[in-house]
């Protein structure tokens, strides 16, 4: 009698491993696929990401740029419309609080 009955509970527990297995790897699964296509769309943006013309750029455009908010873009257009264009990316060290790191950062995504 105890054969049947043991079994049966080891049957059952199989079962039970194998279906809470099986869930887990779906769980897994269904987890990775958005953080895969969002680290794809971050990938994309990044290599995609248009040169911004600092001296045909609004504050919005400006702070497309690493390391640029809405203040320091402000001080760009601030600079460049009492001052004129920009001849070469080193003159945006003399913009207030533009120093060569953000200018050495930002220079393959600027023009001018």
């Amino acid at each position: 009698m105890k054969s049947p009955l043991t079994l049966t509970a080891i049957f059952m527990g199989l079962c039970c491993l194998l279906s809470s297995h099986s869930y887990a790897a779906e769980t897994a699964n269904t987890m990775t696929e958005p953080t895969q296509k969002m680290t794809k769309a971050i990938e994309k943006k990044s290599t995609d990401m248009q040169r911004v013309n600092i001296n045909n750029a609004n504050v919005e455009e400006l702070q497309a740029l690493k390391g640029i908010g809405q203040a320091k873009a402000k001080a760009i257009v601030d600079y460049r419309t009492k001052n004129g264009k920009f001849t070469d990316l080193q003159q945006l060290t003399m913009v207030t609080g533009i120093g060569d790191k953000l200018v050495s950062q930002n220079t393959e995504n600027m023009s001018f």
